[in-house]
């Protein structure tokens, strides 16, 4: 709410303007939920799966490249669901949730929903869930997560629920890097002996880096069982996550999500 933009009654006596003032400059700066069309929203770790539209510049999924297409063209159409028609825009996994915590109006996507995360921010989803493993080069005969604590470096996006994880595990020989496909750029050139990655993406991974998919070996023991959502920060309207949902769980019962998952996920 902004100051009364009326001039104030000549009676009023002088000495009270300075107090009039900072009253409306305090109700101007009172942070208010952000709504559906004030959302800065974001995603991440797009490489190979997304292009932009020449005619409106916005971010669009590329057909069958993957999970991350998929996501971008869901959330478009809850977007236009909710009727708001702001771009998404990419940034890195460690920027999206920086913003989360600093901004009063983002909503950032694909994001694991975790214990540690709950009650920081609000949720619409789930877009997916997903079993995630370590995955090394033909010839690393490791067998469980434990001899994983033995290789050289396990590569993991920074800040990301992996990242987080093996840390809470004990691993000591976590690098990280800003994006799953430099974590596999990595793993190709030798200075990663790990990867993380879900098991319905790992193609895509593979194929952006390089790397044939007959080189690759999955350690058996998966590391994490997940589902990914949308995240929005905690003073986000409670009616807006409602609206979200509400617009997700249509496009589910509709048949349309499973319409954008055949055309968006690779096949």
């Amino acid at each position: 709410m902004r100051p009364s933009r009326h001039p104030l009654p000549s009676r009023i006596p002088v000495l009270l303007f300075p107090a009039v003032l900072v009253l409306a400059f305090l109700v101007w700066a009172a942070p208010c939920p952000a709504r559906d069309g004030g959302l800065v929203i974001l995603t991440h770790d797009l490489a190979g799966q997304a292009r932009t539209d020449p005619a409106t510049g916005e971010l669009r999924g590329i057909e069958h490249a993957g999970k991350r297409a998929f996501n971008l063209e869901a959330v478009h159409e809850i977007m236009t669901a909710v009727g708001i028609s702001g771009r998404i825009r990419e940034v890195s996994f460690a920027q999206g949730m920086t913003a989360l915590a600093s901004r009063p109006d983002a909503a950032f996507f694909n994001v694991y929903r975790t214990p540690q995360r709950e009650a920081r921010f609000k949720w619409v989803g789930p877009l997916q869930r997903e079993v995630d493993y370590l995955y090394g080069l033909r010839g690393s005969a490791i067998d469980g997560l434990e001899a994983a604590k033995a290789t050289k470096a396990i590569c993991a996006v920074d800040g990301s629920q992996h990242h987080n994880m093996l840390l809470a595990e004990g691993f000591t020989n976590v690098v990280t890097a800003p994006t799953y496909l430099e974590c596999f750029a990595r793993l190709k050139s030798g200075a990663a002996t790990l990867a993380v990655s879900s098991d319905e993406t790992v193609i895509q991974k593979l194929h952006a880096a390089g790397i044939p998919p007959s080189d690759i070996r999955r350690v058996p023991e998966p590391l994490v069982q997940s589902a990914g959502y949308i995240a929005f920060s905690p003073q986000v309207d409670d009616a807006v996550i409602r609206r979200w949902q509400a617009a997700l769980n249509g496009l589910i019962s509709s048949g349309r999500f499973q319409t954008l998952y055949d055309r968006y996920y690779e096949r």
